[in-house]
C-alpha cells in the first residue's frame, strides 16, 4: 500500500484545507479514547471475579479438612491469568493512544512522525540522530517545552534547531533516557485527541533491547517498523519485535517502508522491488511474529516517502504563508 499526499491548488486555501483535513482524519480517536474507556470497565469486571476465583481456589487448596478438590498448580495458572489482565487494565487505564516508532539508525523515524505533524517538530537529516526516546503529545498552551525525567523543569524551545541543541548539550541523556516534547495542540489538531507518537534511539545500537521493551513498549498501542526500502529487512530488526512480541500477546504491528521514492530512479525494477518487500514483510508478521492472518498483512504494510511528504507540507505552508 502507499501512501500520497494531495496538494491544493490554491495555495491561500492550503492551510485551511490541511487544518481541516486534519480535524477530519483525527476524530477516529475520539473513538479509540471512548472504547478503550469501555473496555477497561470490561477488564475491570474480569479482574474482580478473577480475584474472587483464586482466592477461593488457594483457601480450599489451604484446607485440611477438605478433599484435595484443588491443586498448587491450579491455583498458580488463575493468579498466572489474573495477573495477565491486570497488566491489560493498567494499558486500557491510560486516556492517551500511544504509537511507538522503532527501527535502525537513520531508517527516518524522526521524519516520519514530523510529516505525521506536519511540522520539522524533530530533528532530523543529516547530522542528527535520536540519543533518547523522544515522547511526543499536545499541550493546551502555546509555547513548546521539554520536560526530562526526574525533573519538572519545563525547558521552552521555539525551534527545532534549540530542541537538537537541548539534547545534545544534556550529559545526563543517554539511550535509555525519556525527553517529553510538549507541543501545542494548536499547532498539531493530530495530538488533539490524546495521540502520543514516541520517537526512539536506533535498534542496531544498542544492547538493551529487554530493558526498553519494558519500560518503553509495554504499554504502546501501535507499533511502527520504519524500515528502509532501499534495503531488506534486517535481523536485529526482526529480533527486537520477536522480543516484544514474547511480551505482549499479538502486539498491533504496522511496517513503514521509507525512503520509496528512491525507487523512481529505476521505476523498470519497481514493481517487482515492491512485491519482494511484500512478501519479505508479509512473512514476517505472519509467519514468524503470527500477530496477523495473511489477508490482513497488506494492511499493515506501506510504502512511504517521509521526507517528501514532510518538505511538500512545509513548502505548502511556506507558500500560503506568502500568498497572504
Amino acid at each position: 500500500m502507499s501512501l500520497f499526499f494531495p496538494r491544493c491548488n490554491s495555495v491561500v486555501t492550503v492551510k485551511k484545507d490541511k487544518r481541516h483535513m486534519a480535524e477530519v482524519n483525527a476524530s477516529p480517536l475520539k473513538h479509540f479514547v471512548t472504547a478503550k474507556k469501555k473496555i477497561n470497565g470490561i477488564f475491570e469486571q474480569l479482574g474482580a471475579y478473577i480475584q474472587e476465583s483464586a482466592t477461593f481456589l488457594e483457601d480450599t487448596y489451604r484446607n485440611a479438612e477438605l478433599d484435595p478438590v484443588t491443586t498448587e498448580e491450579q491455583v498458580l495458572d488463575v493468579k498466572g491469568y489474573l495477573s495477565k489482565v491486570r497488566g491489560i487494565s493498567e494499558v486500557l487505564a491510560r486516556r492517551h493512544m500511544k504509537v511507538a516508532f522503532f527501527g535502525r539508525t537513520s531508517n527516518g523515524k524522526s521524519t516520519v512522525i514530523n510529516a505525521m505533524l506536519w511540522d520539522k517538530v524533530l530533528p532530523s537529516g543529516i547530522g542528527h540522530t535520536t540519543n533518547c526516546f523522544l515522547r511526543v503529545e499536545g499541550t493546551d498552551g502555546h509555547e513548546a517545552f521539554l520536560l526530562t525525567e526526574g525533573s519538572e523543569e519545563k525547558r521552552s524551545i521555539k525551534t527545532v534547531n534549540q530542541l537538537a541543541h537541548a539534547l545534545h548539550q544534556d550529559e545526563q541523556l543517554h539511550a535509555g533516557s525519556l525527553v517529553s516534547v510538549m507541543w501545542p495542540n494548536s499547532k498539531c489538531p493530530l495530538l488533539k485527541d490524546d495521540l502520543v507518537l514516541m520517537d526512539s534511539p536506533g535498534i542496531d545500537v544498542t544492547t538493551e533491547l529487554d530493558s526498553w521493551i519494558d519500560k518503553f513498549c509495554l504499554d504502546a498501542d501501535v507499533f511502527v517498523l520504519v524500515a528502509n526500502s532501499e534495503s531488506t529487512l534486517m535481523q536485529t530488526e526482526k529480533q527486537f519485535f520477536h522480543k516484544v512480541s514474547e511480551r505482549l500477546s499479538r502486539p498491533n504491528i504496522f511496517i513503514l517502508n521509507n525512503r520509496w521514492d528512491a525507487s523512481a530512479s529505476e521505476p523498470e525494477y519497481m514493481e517487482e522491488v515492491r512485491r519482494q518487500h511484500m512478501e519479505r514483510c508479509t512473512s514476517f508478521l505472519v509467519d514468524e511474529l503470527d500477530v496477523v492472518d495473511r489477508g490482513q498483512a497488506g494492511d499493515r504494510i506501506f510504502f512511504v516517502s517521509a521526507k517528501e511528504a514532510l518538505n511538500a507540507w512545509v513548502l505548502g505552508e511556506e507558500d500560503a504563508a506568502e500568498a497572504i
